[in-house]
């Protein structure tokens, strides 16, 4: 017993000595290295400190939701829809509840709020001599309207018809034949409403989604068999009186404001000779242009059949 107990605390010694050594050998080792390397240690402090930073820096940035709006509509004015980094993308899908990759969701006032918006609006086409250009303007400006179309002109040109959609514009009806609908009777204002329900089905494959009455002509017998919204306007710089562009250009622009509705004709070419003009003063004054069912959207209208609309300000 005693042999073996002198044995164990033999053992133990070795141990303790072995640690001890150890111990001795680094501190050893490291007060060598301080005194070849005094600078050593406020080398390892400051990466030390920069890699706190950068991993606090990290944390935060990618903690933070989306809260821009420059990447979903450009900041340019111009309107255009931009794509968004899939990153961005996956914080706005579980924001507003959408799974990632599905379509998301842009609210309004997030998008919108506290800008300026137009609609300009063009009647009676599409004109072969006249709606041509006008797209072509409408494509070098970046900037969409909405095309009020009677039935008469559009079955003669539907090819116009079908750039007018593809070029991202709206299109809807001013009726077949530009009748006054309260002088026409209930008979009359379904022949000239199924009438273009009809053209749009062949040439666009669709029926349209909103209407502008002819002479802004509407009474309870209208309202009571129009099936879509109605268009009416907040601006008329009467083009179809003062044949002259500038003319045109000045009441356009003298008469802005936020959420109007702005009615011209492109079958004039005095009209389209200005529409270059608007744009760039308008956009000066810091207005975007929209379609009107977006500018309804955008302010948080639901439109009804056979209701009125005039504006949409905010």
């Amino acid at each position: 017993m005693n042999g073996q107990g002198n044995v164990c605390s033999e053992g133990n010694r070795v141990k303790i000595w072995d640690s001890n050594y150890a111990q001795t050998g680094v501190k050893e080792k490291l007060r060598v290295l301080n005194a070849r390397f005094p600078w050593l240690k406020l080398v390892l402090v400051l990466v030390l400190v920069v890699l706190v930073v950068f991993c606090a820096e990290e944390g935060l940035r990618h903690g933070t939701g989306y809260s821009g709006s420059s990447d979903i509509a450009g900041e340019d004015g111009s309107g255009e829809q931009h794509s968004l980094p899939e990153v961005e993308k996956e914080k706005l899908a579980i924001k507003h509840g959408k799974k990632t990759g599905e379509e998301i969701p842009v609210l309004p006032e997030e998008q919108y709020k506290g800008r300026k918006l137009i609609a300009l609006t063009f009647d009676d086409g599409p004109s072969a001599a006249t709606t041509p250009r006008l797209l072509q303007i409408l494509q070098e400006k970046g900037v969409r309207v909405t095309f009020f179309v009677v039935g008469t002109m559009a079955s003669k040109s539907p090819d116009l018809l079908k750039q007018e959609v593809a070029a991202g514009h709206e299109v809807g009806s001013h009726t077949m034949t530009h009748a006054n609908l309260p002088k026409i009777g209930v008979a009359g204002i379904q022949s000239e409403t199924t009438g273009m329900d009809e053209l749009f089905l062949q040439v666009l494959g669709r029926k349209p989604a909103i209407m502008r009455p002819p002479y802004g002509s509407v009474n309870n017998v209208v309202r009571g068999n129009v099936p879509q919204p109605m268009i009416l306007w907040t601006i008329d710089p009467e083009d179809w009186k003062y044949r002259d562009a500038a003319a045109v250009r000045t009441k356009v622009v003298g008469a802005a404001f936020d959420g109007a509705i702005v009615l011209m004709h492109d079958i004039h070419a005095s009209t389209v000779d200005a529409v270059a003009g608007i744009i760039d003063d308008l956009r000066a004054q810091g207005y975007e242009f929209v379609t009107v069912s977006e500018l309804a959207r955008l302010r948080g209208v639901t439109m009804s059949s056979g209701v009125a609309y005039g504006s949409f300000r905010p």
